[in-house]
């Protein structure tokens, strides 16, 4: 198991998920995109649950080893997903963005 943590705190996930997603975040941060990934997780209370984070661009991820009692947590699907969108270079539709429209005049009326 190892513990991710990220801005707003840590978490525990399966060592081949925090791999996963730090590869996919390394991938992210060569290029101008973020995406939202959404990993199983083992929360303080031993239960299991799901985090959904935002990685790419200039986010930060630390992950290191964490001793466990619990089984590995693993999540196959979820592994393959993060590998093929680092290879490919694209994030999901909904979660990319490349900066288009900063050219455009926007809240015209806060202008002083």
């Amino acid at each position: 198991m190892k513990r991710l943590f990220h801005p707003g705190g840590s978490v525990i996930t399966g060592d081949d998920l925090a791999d996963a997603v730090m590869h996919y975040a390394e991938a992210l941060s060569l290029r101008p995109q973020v995406d939202v990934v959404d990993i199983p997780i083992v929360k303080e209370t031993g239960l299991l649950g799901r985090i959904q984070i935002l990685i790419g661009g200039s986010g930060r991820l630390v992950c290191v080893t964490a001793g466990s009692a619990q089984s590995e947590l693993l999540e196959p699907e979820t592994v393959d997903t993060l590998r093929h969108k680092a290879l490919v270079g694209t994030a999901s539709g909904r979660a990319s963005w490349t900066g288009d429209g900063l050219d455009s005049p926007q809240f015209d009326e806060f202008d002083y």
